[in-house]
């Protein structure tokens, strides 16, 4: 099965995502990071306004909410989970994995 280009795109922030703060990088300057390191214009637009509502102090679901047109209900429950169960590594590990094996659309 070929990747569409989203789920590629997806499957690699999430896998960059996980390991910025795997090593330690806080959420916010890990999507600085990702935020420089996006060659996709529309897709840095996108990390722009995530950066930009958790710096606001919405929580990362919420943000994904707003771009459901990039982020499957799925992908915004998984986090929503996370975010109230704890267990971050291992819910953005799946979605990388789920996007890298076009489990998510």
């Amino acid at each position: 099965m070929e990747l569409s280009p989203k789920q590629l795109q997806l499957g690699k922030f999430w896998r960059k995502y996980l390991r910025l703060t795997r090593s330690g990088v806080p959420t916010l300057r890990g999507l600085e990071i990702i935020l420089k390191e996006e060659p996709s214009p529309e897709f840095r637009g996108i990390v722009q306004s995530l950066h930009d509502e958790l710096e606001d102090g919405s929580l990362l679901s919420e943000a994904m909410e707003k771009f459901p047109e990039d982020f499957s209900l799925s992908a915004i429950e998984m986090i929503r989970t996370a975010e109230k169960e704890g267990h971050w590594d291992l819910v953005v590990q799946e979605l990388a994995d789920g996007y890298l094996e076009g489990t998510f659309e």
